[in-house]
């Protein structure tokens, strides 16, 4: 009978230990364990698993540590996974199956990655399990691999259904940065050595958590053009891309990009959710209509396990209903927009959410263009989150009764006080309800904060011009044109309204 070891390295995991050795103790005949270091519980709840536990100076590679831990486990077959990592329950039989005989095959499971702040799990397929030699090592300081020792020593490398979660990036912004921060040294020195697409790919991703989108849009453009690297990668790539030139309002550039993603890869939700997006930008109705449609179609079969790839964003039902409203809304099309109140309310009534029923009848009275109570206030207040606020925002503006809408709307930005678009959104009531000088200090705050829209910048033009203050006018729209030098239908705009302005500007 082949028997299984778990290989794992260590340092510091008390926290995720035990639940990740719970998953596999009934499917594993040998838990090997390298600690690095740990200063903690670790060694302790290694122990109570009857885990063979060794020693590893760290050298800052993971490879390195791998590679060691690798030597001394004894089974047929090596599954590997980290502490913040736990065997899917669903998942055992399988395995058991796969690794009842002895065979020099490596097969891909699905790791899946939890983030509950933003409401977007991600999926990426990897080697995890395969059989054991002497002659297989990992490659790699970070993010090391085991494929291509297993490609060039002949394994037979083949799909499976193993599903494999990982939560330790299901954390807040700040401490995915300072994981992020750790890596990138390794990762630079690293691509020193080996400047492969996939190491690009890796820091691509690495600068887009750190939010340096310029040098991730350098490195997700050299791993995307090169054509021997995996195709899904280079896809999202081309994906992430078009993500970072859309947030910059450069929307040639992004619709460029999701062509090439979608003609690389047509099944992927968040790609088509984004295309949705540039396209109603674009005043595209019926592109942007399709593309909101394909999005739901491909995340219901990716929630579904019925589509296999690579690398796969789960995207929260309540960003497709969003980009569904927001095209209604833009189009005027009731119809439309009653199909997506419709799928939000069986959304919230499928959902864990307290007071549901509460929730869904205030929501229909502002839907309806009803006066909201102060009670039904708090309700949507207490509804709102980081993943649902994009929609709940979307749904306001629509709403006409000024005075509970501008109280909403305030109430959340207590909740939610660095969120640009609630800003914004707050902004706009003031102009509604005739208070441009609240509504001009918003948009100064969000411009000292180089807020990456331009349509800000504009609306201050326009007050700074009604208020005589003309110092500010010329100031902000030199900073119009050194902001946005790379986006040609801004600058047209500016260079009109100079022209119209240079009589004024010139006496002044």
């Amino acid at each position: 009978m082949a028997r299984v070891t778990l290989s794992m390295i260590v340092k510091n995991e008390e926290k995720h230990l035990a639940r990740c050795l719970d998953s596999v103790k009934d499917v594993v005949d040998e838990i090997v364990i390298v600690d690095t270091g740990s200063i903690d519980r670790t060694i302790e709840i290694a122990e109570k698993y009857k885990a063979n536990i060794y020693h590893f100076n760290w050298v800052n590679d993971f490879s390195a540590a791998r590679n060691f831990a690798l030597s001394k486990s004894t089974g047929d077959w090596i599954l590997y996974l980290d502490a913040d990592e736990r065997l899917h329950e669903s998942s055992k039989e399988e395995l058991k199956k796969i690794t009842s005989v002895n065979s020099k095959s490596g097969y891909y499971c699905h790791v899946k990655s939890l983030d509950s702040e933003h409401g977007r799990d991600n999926q990426m397929s990897y080697v995890r399990l395969f059989g054991n030699s002497n002659r297989i090592s990992f490659n790699g300081k970070v993010h090391e691999q085991i494929l291509p020792a297993l490609l060039e020593n002949g394994y037979i490398i083949s799909e499976s259904k193993i599903l494999i979660e990982h939560i330790g990036y299901d954390i807040d912004t700040g401490q995915k940065k300072e994981k992020a921060k750790r890596n990138l040294e390794l990762l630079l020195k690293e691509y020193r050595e080996n400047k492969s697409p996939y190491n690009e790919f890796q820091l691509a991703l690495t600068y887009q958590v750190l939010e340096n989108y310029s040098e991730a849009a350098k490195y997700f453009l050299l791993a995307a053009e090169n054509k021997s690297f995996n195709v899904l990668y280079r896809a999202h790539s081309y994906t992430s891309l078009a993500l970072i030139y859309n947030n910059s309002h450069n929307i040639k550039e992004a619709e460029k990009c999701l062509i090439k993603s979608i003609s690389l890869r047509n099944n992927d939700a968040f790609t088509h959710l984004l295309a949705s997006k540039i396209f109603l930008r674009k005043n595209e109705i019926q592109k942007a209509i399709e593309h909101c449609k394909k999005a739901d179609i491909y995340n219901r079969e990716l929630k579904d396990g019925k589509s296999n790839n690579e690398y796969s964003v789960f995207l929260n039902e309540e960003e497709i209903i969003l980009s569904g409203f927001t095209i209604a809304r833009q189009v005027g099309d009731a119809v439309l927009s009653k199909i997506y109140y419709r799928k939000f309310f069986e959304y919230i009534n499928s959902s864990n959410t307290p007071r549901k029923e509460k929730v869904i009848s205030a929501f229909e009275k502002m839907i309806t263009n009803k006066s909201l109570d102060e009670n039904e206030l708090k309700i949507l207040c207490n509804y709102a989150s980081r993943k649902n606020l994009q929609l709940i925002i979307s749904l306001i503006r629509d709403y006409p009764e000024i005075n509970s809408k501008l109280a909403l709307l305030k109430s959340m930005l207590q909740l939610f006080p660095d969120n640009p678009d609630l800003q914004k959104s707050v902004a706009e009531c003031y102009i509604m309800n005739n208070e441009p000088k609240n509504a001009a200090e918003i948009y100064q705050r969000l411009a000292e904060n180089n807020n990456e829209d331009p349509a800000i910048y504009f609306y201050l033009l326009s007050f700074y011009l009604t208020d005589g203050n003309y110092e500010s006018l010329n100031r902000t729209m030199e900073k119009i044109e050194n902001e946005f030098s790379n986006i040609p239908e801004v600058i047209e705009r500016i260079n009109l309204i100079k022209a119209k302005l240079s009589s004024i500007l010139t006496t002044k």
